[in-house]
């Protein structure tokens, strides 16, 4: 059975490394295996994702009701396209992402180091000093294929569409809370799948836990999120991304050695 100490730190890290660009499942991956904690189960992971969903939606809601109100027709139609590229590989294929091979700690190795050669490249040769409502639908298209290589455990969707946004001439913080909105929709239809998946599995699909366990989880993962979103866009407006791509390659080191 969980723990509310398990709840807590597996909700702190999902809300951390949900909008970090560190990888969230890469660490749902790693932290398991290296704590020997036991899988916690659909219902509990969809409760993860809907309290870091909550977070975006709070945290952004100025933009999202920007964009709604005002009727931005060009960034609305971008963002359904951005989250086609995921959508699509991640239904097609979703055994392959599923795969031992896939979520193994020497694949994940990889992916990170792969994920910290894409962040350190846009950072130091591409960034510009566009805002997001100048993108247009093909660039945000772009940005949603390169989201997609999130599905990828280690690569991490924040800093695949942070390093797309700076491809395509963003400043670093228009960047990242572009990256949160147009990767809304995606956090939104995983949480919901898992749902889905959930409901289709009955018990099978869960393991023994309590209202407190899933309260903790949701709250953690919602506070943790929230903060973590607060805390990037402050330091891309004053700072660089490497301390991530350092924190990865030691993670990456980690793991090779464990």
């Amino acid at each position: 059975m969980m723990t509310l100490l398990q709840s807590f730190i597996l909700a702190l890290i999902q809300g951390l490394t949900e909008f970090l660009p560190v990888s969230s499942s890469g660490h749902l991956v790693i932290l398991p295996k290296l704590m020997h904690f036991e899988d916690p189960g659909l219902a509990f992971d969809a409760f993860l994702h809907l309290g870091t969903l909550l977070a975006a939606l709070i945290y952004f809601r100025k933009d999202i009701t920007d964009i709604v109100i005002n009727l931005r027709w060009r960034l609305m139609l971008g963002i359904i396209l951005a989250t086609l590229p995921a959508a699509v590989l991640g239904l097609s294929f979703k055994d392959f992402f599923e795969s031992e091979f896939v979520r193994s700690l020497d694949f994940v190795a990889w992916t990170l180091i792969a994920g910290s050669i894409l962040i350190y490249v846009s950072e130091k040769f591409f960034q510009g000093k566009k805002s997001f409502k100048e993108l247009s639908v093909l660039e945000i298209f772009f940005i949603g294929v390169m989201q997609a290589l999130a599905l990828l455990p280690g690569m991490s969707r924040s800093g695949s569409t942070i390093s797309a946004g700076l491809f395509m001439g963003l400043k670093k913080a228009e960047s990242a809370r572009f990256a949160f909105i147009v990767g809304l929709p995606a956090v939104a239809g995983a949480g919901l799948l898992t749902i889905k998946d959930l409901f289709e599995m009955g018990s099978s699909g869960l393991v023994e836990f309590d209202t407190q366990v899933l309260l903790l989880g949701f709250l953690v993962s919602f506070a943790s999120g929230y903060a973590a979103i607060g805390f990037l866009i402050w330091l891309l407006k004053k700072y660089s991304l490497l301390p991530f791509v350092v924190y990865r390659l030691i993670l990456t080191f980690t793991l090779i050695n464990f």
